[in-house]
């Protein structure tokens, strides 16, 4: 993504080829909402009537640089672990041997799969959170653009557990399954009580 324009990713994504889809769109997603709410604090930064909440403010912005670049590195990540999924499918299958093998590089290749998705709903997480600080500390003229901070991280949020779900789903380790379901609802849970609780406060700002 950092070699490409906005306009050839999005040519990439629309291309008739598996990546970069809906992982890397999740994660660029949640990198654009983190952006958003580095915008509306850094507004509020250095204004009169944010005097305290300024040394906030200036440890959000350090959090949120962290968590963008971590997202950013999500876009590319997650579409080279679809990549060595199709790879492991194309392993030949004649012998047993070969057979054997070729289920083994599949499984890992599932699971890598299914932790890329999951660090970003994790990720994204930390960028709904950032999002819900910005609604409240930062420029309250900028609430609408909080907002949509929240919106696209729920959204990313979502996109990745999905992904997490149908790769999880070809997983035969169930206590790694298990595990893996049990942290997608844990975040999908958390998810909601963030952006419930941070749309209250758009709400009744506008």
């Amino acid at each position: 993504m950092k070699d490409r324009t906005l306009e050839e990713f999005l040519a990439a994504v629309a291309a008739p080829t598996p990546t970069p889809g809906g992982g890397s769109v999740s994660a660029l997603a949640g990198a654009l909402s983190v952006a958003l709410s580095r915008m509306v604090t850094g507004l509020a930064r250095g204004k009169k009537g944010y005097e305290g909440v300024e040394s906030e403010l200036a440890q959000l912005e350090s959090r949120a640089k962290k968590t963008q670049g971590r997202l950013e590195a999500l876009i590319d990540k997650d579409a080279k672990a679809y990549d060595a999924v199709m790879e492991a499918m194309r392993l030949p299958k004649s012998t047993e041997k070969e057979k054997a093998a070729r289920v083994e590089a599949m499984q890992r290749a599932y699971r890598k799969a299914t932790e890329v998705p999951l660090e970003t709903m994790e990720r994204c997480i930390e960028a709904l959170e950032l999002a819900e600080a910005a609604v409240k500390k930062g420029n309250r003229g900028a609430v609408t653009d909080a907002a949509v901070a929240v919106l696209l991280a729920e959204s990313a949020i979502r996109g990745a557990s999905l992904n997490c779900s149908i790769n999880i789903a070809s997983i035969r380790d169930e206590a790694f399954r298990t595990e893996a379901e049990g942290r997608v609802e844990h975040l999908l849970k958390r998810a909601d009580e963030i952006g419930h609780e941070a749309m209250a406060v758009v709400t009744s700002r506008l």
